[in-house]
């Protein structure tokens, strides 16, 4: 029998865990030997502070579980001479070789060491290589022969370190970790079949630990993203109303200018933008084959959209595909929909930005900046992405995948055009309900109009990839829109106005109010006109009727016609027999 080599034991390291696809299994294999070593260097670093501040074992503890942690060739072999005591021979060849490259390495350390001292800056060069010739030479005259007879002090150091181990080792194991744990042999069967792997790691860990481990991670996973919404978004209003609280009295004298007739106006404007994007997405899913009417569709959008603002990025897709089911629409039908009808809408306000912020993008602080380079970047991507061929391509894709039945009946690219143009248009009429809010505070001429569509078409791009982070881009939306239209208003406005960001950050949280009512206004609108489809009714437009269970509806069946299978099966031909349909499936 071979005994394995110490290269085959560091190798095993690498090993990908069962479970998962080849690529997840070398990913998560790698995660784990770096964060070993992190947390195995991180280990013995602090273990020389905590045992002077601890005496006794100390920090030892500490050093012998970082040790264990991390990788290098020869440290089963090293630990177990360590831990066992064993002395190092006086004509030892590996500790003569390791002294002398401790004894030259030293002094090349020192010297890095000593280049930064304050007193050898105004000395000259010649002074600086002298000193740095003599500190090495004479580190090394000390250190080499020093070293060479130092076998004593280093056997004393095994000889504690195998005293240490008795009372060490137990307590370790109690705890659940066993330090340098038997290594087995692999032992192979008389066809030379391997029966069992042998253990090659110095440090063992009880399944109690890494249970729970697995615990932390998953309330961290499930309550961690929650929490750090709450204080990104938490963080970024306390800054506004900061500012805002601050700077109080300039912040009401300018925006009592918006006129109450103002902002109703803005408000019917931004609800008819709404009613028409529930009217796109319906005009989505009749392509798909489903002629969905009017108000439920209004009411099962509006609904979906409100729950953008719900913890979670899947509620807006998940409920649209409960509220849709009710109509004969398929989970995978109304989830393509909804992504179709989402990627027009970006790829639309993407243009828009880039159009009418491309002129501003040297004046734009790096942030803002960014914001607009990525927008510039998804147009072609997105133009890529809509296409007929490579969309439904994908998504069929992913239907077969997830065993669903592919899409059949699509939008054709002329009609995506068509979709996108209007959606074009459409947003145009958003950003002039946004103009009509910001023209008196801001002093705006008509003609700088396509600066404000510029910049809310930017800072809805920017809410929508934050989404991902906080519910419908709150604080996301209000930071990137106050910051761009500070920089590309500059010199278009009064002083006033330019210097004083309070306001700015106020105009923002109007229209974040703004958005919400309207929103809150086609949803009870379309509720009320619809309101039998709310309730669930079977008498609701387009609701279809529930599919009859095949062995409820053969035995009503039978009670009226012949006991003859064949006879049975001619005259319920809607239904038929439910053990032939199990024989036919």
């Amino acid at each position: 029998m071979n005994e394995p080599s110490e290269s085959d034991s560091e190798a095993s390291e690498f090993a990908a865990p069962p479970g998962g696809s080849y690529v997840q299994r070398m990913a998560i294999s790698y995660a784990w030997l770096i964060l070993k070593n992190i947390i195995g260097w991180i280990l013995i670093i602090i273990s020389w502070p905590v045992g002077v501040a601890f005496p006794g074992p100390g920090g030892l503890p500490l050093f012998i579980i970082g040790f264990a942690l991390v990788s290098f060739p020869g440290k089963r072999k090293l630990t177990a001479r360590a831990l066992s005591g064993k002395s190092v021979p006086p004509d030892s060849r590996a500790f003569t070789i390791g002294m002398t490259i401790f004894a030259t390495v030293t002094p090349a350390l020192a010297i890095v060491w000593l280049s930064y001292w304050k007193y050898i800056d105004a000395w000259s060069n010649w002074q600086r290589v002298g000193f740095f010739i003599t500190v090495y030479i004479g580190l090394l005259l000390v250190l080499v022969p020093v070293g060479l007879h130092s076998k004593h002090v280093l056997n004393w150091f095994l000889r504690f370190f195998a005293s240490t181990r008795r009372k060490v080792r137990p307590w370790l194991r109690s705890k659940g970790v066993d330090l340098l744990p038997p290594r087995r042999r692999r032992r192979r069967d008389l066809e030379g079949i391997s029966t069992r792997a042998p253990d090659h790691e110095i440090l063992q860990i009880h399944d109690r630990h890494f249970l729970r481990v697995h615990r932390l991670w998953g309330w961290t996973k499930r309550w961690g993203k929650r929490a750090g919404t709450i204080a990104v978004v938490g963080a970024i209003f306390f800054y506004m109303f900061r500012q805002i609280v601050m700077h109080w009295d300039i912040v009401v004298t300018e925006i009592r200018q918006i006129h109450p007739w103002r902002f109703l106006v803005a408000i019917a404007m931004f609800a008819l933008f709404l009613a028409f994007r529930a009217l796109s997405w319906r005009r989505i899913l009749i392509g798909f084959g489903h002629r969905l009417p009017l108000a439920p569709a209004t009411r099962i959008w509006s609904t979906s959209e409100l729950a953008r603002y719900l913890p979670g990025t899947i509620w807006q897709v998940l409920g649209r595909m409960y509220l849709v089911r009710p109509y004969g629409v398929r989970g995978s039908v109304s989830s393509t929909s909804q992504i179709l009808e989402l990627t027009t809408f970006l790829l639309a306000n993407v243009i828009i930005a880039s159009l009418c912020l491309l002129w501003f993008v040297a004046k734009l602080n790096p942030q803002a900046r960014g914001y607009v380079f990525v927008a510039m970047a998804l147009v072609p991507v997105l133009g890529v992405l809509l296409h007929p061929r490579i969309f439904y391509g994908i998504t069929n894709k992913v239907m077969r995948w997830r065993n669903k039945p592919p899409i059949t009946e699509r939008l054709s690219g002329f009609a995506l055009v068509r979709l996108l143009l209007r959606l074009i248009v459409a947003i145009l009429w958003q950003n002039a309900a946004v103009f009509l809010l910001l023209q008196p505070v801001l002093g705006l001429k008509v003609d700088h109009w396509w600066t404000v569509a510029g910049a809310y078409s930017l800072a809805w791009c920017a809410g929508f990839l934050g989404g991902f982070l906080t519910p419908a881009g709150l604080g996301v939306r209000e930071v990137v829109f106050m910051a761009t239209m500070e920089l590309v208003l500059r010199g278009t406005t009064h002083d006033v106005i330019t210097q004083s960001t309070p306001v700015l950050f106020m105009l923002a949280l109007i229209l974040r109010a703004w958005t919400i009512t309207g929103e809150l206004i086609v949803a009870i609108i379309a509720y009320l006109i619809d309101y039998r489809g709310a309730l669930g009714r079977p008498d609701a437009p387009g609701r279809t009727a529930p599919q009859p269970n095949n062995a409820a509806a053969w035995a009503n069946c039978q009670l009226s016609d012949a006991p003859v299978l064949s006879e049975s099966v001619a005259a319920c031909p809607e239904v038929g027999h439910p053990d032939l349909n199990k024989e036919s499936k």
